[in-house]
């Protein structure tokens, strides 16, 4: 089954840059032997959508884990800083229909347990806990949407969340536009025409070749 496709644009954007691998859909979800553990709410994993290292790199650069949000309508930076700032709590059981909670969306950096699971992934994947967070997403949306980027970015609250438990976190936004605008510009550095390798790489490098798509420079 192939990967989503803003899963797929992220990966091509770190396998073209120099000593970098890049691993999908890496599964974790709570220790059974964590006190906070609930069958009924943890027994589904979630996943890293894309964990990338970089053994050239040091400290947090060498570990990305990206998330994708590939919502047609865009990430509003404001209301998701609120949810991420805010405590995990579950719905009440009911035989109504209710909307999901808005943290299971990135559990990982809300709800303890799950962050610690997530840790002990990034361990035992990578031998470190200090990291990059990207959240990949089709465009920002809502009012003063850059000032909220970067005081998610910058988020004190999520920071301190994970240096209670000894791993630095440093968030980044990264949107479709500027993904796919560093891509161009990569194939306009280019001396000479080579076919890309990844299935995305080739597909954009065919719709610049088109002129559907112009790198930033020209």
């Amino acid at each position: 089954m192939k990967e989503d496709i803003l899963e797929q644009i992220v990966a091509d954007w770190f396998v073209s840059q120099d000593g970098w691998f890049v691993k999908h859909n890496v599964k974790f979800r709570p220790s059974k032997d964590d006190e906070q553990y609930s069958s009924k709410q943890d027994s589904v994993h979630s996943d890293i959508d894309i964990l990338a290292f970089s053994p050239i790199k040091k400290g947090s650069e060498r570990v990305s884990v990206v998330t994708c949000k590939s919502w047609q309508s865009g990430f509003d930076a404001k209301k998701w800083l609120a949810v991420l700032e805010g405590e995990a709590e579950y719905n009440e059981r009911s035989q109504d229909f209710q909307k999901r909670e808005g943290w299971k969306y990135f559990r990982e950096l809300v709800s303890t347990k799950w962050l610690c699971a997530f840790l002990k992934t990034l361990q035992d994947q990578t031998g470190q806990t200090s990291f990059t967070y990207y959240i990949a997403v089709t465009k920002l949306r809502g009012r003063d949407a850059q000032e909220y980027r970067e005081r998610l970015e910058n988020s004190k609250v999520l920071k301190d969340r994970f240096l209670k438990y000894g791993a630095e976190i440093n968030i980044k936004i990264i949107t479709m536009d500027e993904l796919v605008t560093h891509i161009l510009n990569r194939f306009s550095g280019k001396e000479t025409t080579v076919v890309e390798s990844t299935d995305i790489g080739r597909t954009l490098q065919l719709l610049k070749a088109a002129e559907v798509l112009k790198a930033e420079s020209e």
